[in-house]
């Protein structure tokens, strides 16, 4: 819909946000006077006037046009702090007793995202100017500035990739395909239900022991997608992790149909059970491959998935298995499955809620090293599981990105990513956007991750969230 101004109809067009940014300095640099009755290159000289021109703000007949610190907002649509981005704007409207001001955002100067370089035309400056600025202005000019995106922005996805299908299925076959593009290099694929999460949060170091991807179908007939997958790897062996209940005995019956030589369930009566048999076959095939098993172990809750998909990737590039706690306790099959593989060093993931402290005093008990890995929330759980993975050997090349709200779509990333060469570690981020923090890791860290990968449709972790990180992976 139009802004009308002056009598004519303001259309929004297309521009990106490098464009907006040189537009304003190339202002700044010829050192444009102010003015509120004076134009230049068709903009009015002042501040709504340089935001006008920032953004190449037309009517319908391609005339520059200015509208003025009330009207601007119409032109864009509001955004929190969090958001903000090179090229959106900061504003204050103007009303009958508050004088208005508008501002283009030029990204953050520091990680507390205190201060933001400001351009602005600027009375008290006499002209354009690019500054360091306390967010959202200057205490002394008063409040109610807020940020605006204009709706003509066109963003940068450029470094990033997507990696994704029309639903959890088929991103899983293709979080498959990108990380095992030969398919002579798998013999065994692991298969688990994508319509719950328990069974399939220790799939990711057997996946590990075995080389091969984790698919998910559902519970009573094999998606499409995953017979897809299945035949173009050609698997010696699927391992399908869960009871009957989870994946159905026709599921099975119908991958045999492919010419699977060997198809084998790994289920228990309950989470807890199916966890600590995939750990036992995990260790199998480590043995059975000659490869050693270097005795640690992952204890997560089985009452929330987040946690377990965090550390999926490690899982699989280390070859070690995810067992489930609940929250005051350690299940009888849990310990068991501990002593019989030799656990001598077990790695917690989640605070204290998650997995409580008389876990932990159990677990040392026992003569177990133990630490335990935690933030305040999933989010900042996922940035130190990432730490972790890397002192392990991860790396942040191609890093991958999936969504923290559901399970579906980081259970099959995070084995991907580890057992990818080289294995990269794994963030969950909000739907909502990129928090600050893991902003930052992304923008410190951007020579090192290159390319980040993200697992998941338009529908779970929107385009903008691709284009928060892109920024980020270009330093603003």
């Amino acid at each position: 819909m139009g802004l009308l101004v002056l009598g004519d109809v303001a259309t929004a067009g297309a521009i990106t946000r490098d464009t907006v940014l040189q537009r304003s300095k190339r202002w700044v640099d010829l050192g444009v006077p102010y003015s509120q009755s004076k134009y230049f290159e068709g903009y009015r000289q002042d501040c709504t006037g340089f935001v006008s021109m920032s953004w190449a703000l037309t009517t319908a007949s391609g005339a520059p046009v200015s509208p003025a610190t009330d009207t601007l907002p119409g032109r864009g649509v509001a955004i929190s702090k969090d958001r903000l981005l090179p090229g959106d704007m900061i504003v204050r409207p103007k009303t009958a007793t508050t004088w208005g001001h508008a501002v283009i955002f030029g990204g953050w100067v520091d990680s507390s995202r205190t201060y933001y370089w400001c351009y602005e035309q600027s009375n008290s400056a006499g002209g354009s100017r690019l500054r360091q600025t306390p967010y959202p202005y200057w205490p002394s000019s008063g409040s109610g500035f807020s940020p605006y995106r204009y709706t003509g922005i066109t963003e940068d996805l450029s470094r990033t990739v997507r990696i994704f299908g029309a639903d959890r299925y088929t991103t899983a076959a293709a979080a498959s395909a990108a990380s095992f593009k030969d398919a002579s290099t798998v013999g065994t694929v692991v298969l688990a239900t994508g319509e719950s999460w328990p069974d399939a949060l220790g799939a990711a170091g057997l996946a590990g022991a075995v080389r091969g991807p984790v698919l998910l179908t559902n519970s009573l007939g094999l998606t499409a997608a995953a017979r897809q997958e299945i035949v173009r790897l050609a698997p010696e062996r699927v391992l399908v992790v869960g009871g009957a209940g989870a994946v159905s005995d026709g599921v099975l019956d119908e991958i045999r149909t492919l010419g699977v030589p060997v198809v084998d369930r790994l289920g228990g009566l309950n989470r807890y059970e199916t966890a600590a048999l995939v750990a036992e076959r995990l260790v199998v095939e480590l043995q059975a491959a000659g490869r050693t098993f270097d005795k640690a172990a992952y204890v997560v809750t089985g009452e929330e998935f987040a946690d377990a998909l965090s550390v999926a990737p490690v899982s699989a590039a280390r070859a070690r298995p995810v067992l489930l706690a609940l929250p005051w306790a350690l299940p009888d099959v849990t310990q068991g499955t501990l002593a019989d593989l030799g656990v001598t060093r077990v790695i917690i993931v989640g605070g204290e809620g998650a997995v409580g402290r008389t876990v932990r005093d159990g677990l040392e008990a026992s003569g177990r090293t133990v630490t335990r890995i935690a933030g305040a929330d999933r989010y900042s759980t996922s940035r130190a599981v990432a730490d972790h993975g890397l002192t392990e050997g991860l790396s942040r090349s191609q890093a991958g990105f999936a969504t923290g709200e559901s399970f579906p779509d980081a259970l099959a990333a995070g084995p991907a990513l580890g057992l990818s060469s080289p294995g990269a570690v794994l963030y969950l981020t909000s739907p909502a956007g990129v928090d600050p923090a893991l902003y930052t890791v992304v923008q410190t860290n951007r020579t090192a991750i290159g390319t980040a990968r993200v697992y998941g449709g338009a529908g779970v972790l929107p385009e903008q969230v691709r284009a928060e990180i892109t920024a980020a992976l270009r330093g603003w």
